[in-house]
């Protein structure tokens, strides 16, 4: 009869010896569960976070409108008053934003060929094939030359901004800017008397005095170098949040350059100006 009775026991007893073993080892479990949970899995990493790559840094791009002025004796044109040229230019560049207030960059332009053909006449002596006594050699005569003239330009200017403050997207400004400027100059002048060649010596007076005769044509192709510097004002409108509309008024100083003058084929030199109205885009790189 206990016999009987303790085997029933271990019958009833034998479910809760099996759950007893899984409820412990879900016990042990739960806590590293718990404490792994919501952490990224080892084999990724963090992002890491973004840099602006040339912050402060912009382009630009400009197109100009200029009157150039060549005083005294043009080497392009003939006559003693200052003549003005219209001219064109185009330029690229880049720049740096310090801060609100300043700013500076690197311009480089390029200026619409100057071509200029035209006439001339001059007093000068001539020698004839039949001098008389009356009309010996040398003789008055008036020379005519002909002349050709074609100048390509180039300018890298260097240029600092102080920006005076935005008032609705309106930012006006000064500057100043120094560089160099360089020219390919193509010039001719050639003098002709009744269509021939004009041997001559400008200037003597006809009568006793000895003239020295010589011949006045003239060509030249060179490359020359100068310092030039800038003046400039202007404003900035703001068109995004990274372009901005640049208008403005530059005044250049683009050095000397010597040409030939159409009155008599000599050389002459003169400093060269130009004011200009410009209008460009600056993006800011971000």
């Amino acid at each position: 009869m206990k016999a009987i009775e303790l085997a029933r026991n271990i019958v009833l007893a034998a479910p809760m010896i099996g759950v007893l073993p899984l409820a412990g080892l879900c016990a042990l479990a739960e806590p590293a569960a718990g404490a792994d949970f919501g952490q990224p899995f080892p084999g990724f990493a963090a992002p890491a976070p973004l840099v602006e790559f040339a912050s402060n840094w912009y382009v630009r791009g400009d197109l100009a409108y200029a009157q150039v002025t060549f005083p005294n004796i043009s080497p392009f044109t003939f006559g003693s008053s200052p003549s003005v040229l219209n001219t064109y230019s185009a330029g690229v560049g880049m720049g740096y934003k310090v801060n609100n207030w300043f700013r500076t960059d690197l311009i480089l332009d390029y200026r619409s060929q100057i071509h200029a053909i035209g006439s001339g006449g001059t007093n000068c002596f001539i020698n004839v094939d039949n001098p008389t006594p009356f009309q010996p050699n040398p003789r008055p005569a008036s020379c005519t030359g002909q002349f050709d003239s074609e100048i390509r330009r180039w300018d890298l200017l260097a240029n600092g901004y102080l920006d005076l403050g935005t008032w609705d997207g309106f930012t006006p400004y000064i500057g100043v800017g120094a560089g160099v400027t360089w020219a390919r100059i193509n010039q001719s002048v050639n003098f002709a008397f009744n269509g021939l060649p004009c041997q001559a010596s400008c200037g003597f007076t006809n009568g006793s005095n000895i003239v020295t005769f010589s011949d006045f044509d003239r060509s030249q192709s060179s490359m020359t170098y100068r310092f030039a510097w800038a003046a400039m004002a202007g404003v900035a409108i703001a068109m995004t949040d990274h372009a901005q509309l640049d208008v403005g008024y530059r005044f250049l100083d683009l050095g000397l350059i010597t040409g030939i003058s159409p009155v008599n084929g000599t050389s002459v030199t003169q400093r060269v100006r130009a004011n200009e109205v410009r209008a460009g885009v600056r993006y800011m790189i971000e």
